[in-house]
């Protein structure tokens, strides 16, 4: 089964939620640079319900370093017995959209986010798709509906 997808209309995609985190600096070490403590696990403070969506994360990168992960993405949804998550975590790279389609559910989910211990910043932003999302098997029952009639 295939689908069809129009993921590279940019008015498919609207932008859902959108914030900065910046670590907290508590200590100087002997050379007088900051210490930051690890920027926590950012809840998601929004229901979403498409399972398309395209997750952005940025921070500032030292000079002379590297940095290609950004952490990782868990989805969750609330049962009667509480808090459950949904399937494994999603690593995400690093100043680039993150792609990520989840398993066809009709359920309302929630998001959270682990960026790695030495982001001393991270910006997000996730975008959820709303365009188009057809199955070539809906097509073809379309086709033989029309043809019938």
């Amino acid at each position: 089964m295939t689908r069809n997808l129009q993921l590279g209309i940019e008015s498919n995609w609207h932008l859902q939620y959108s914030d900065s985190f910046p670590a907290v600096s508590y200590l100087n070490d002997s050379a007088g640079k900051p210490i930051y403590q690890r920027i926590t696990e950012i809840n998601i403070p929004v229901v979403f319900d498409k399972n398309i969506i395209a997750v952005s994360v940025n921070t500032t990168v030292p000079v002379g370093k590297i940095w290609k992960y950004a952490g990782y993405l868990r989805r969750s949804l609330t049962t009667g017995l509480g808090a459950s998550f949904l399937g494994e975590p999603e690593s995400l790279f690093l100043g680039k959209f993150n792609l990520i389609i989840f398993d066809d559910l009709n359920l309302n989910y929630f998001l959270s986010l682990q960026v790695p211990k030495w982001f001393i910043s991270a910006n997000i932003a996730i975008y959820q798709y709303e365009g188009v999302d057809t199955t070539t098997i809906e097509d073809d029952v379309k086709a033989i509906k029309t043809a019938v009639v």
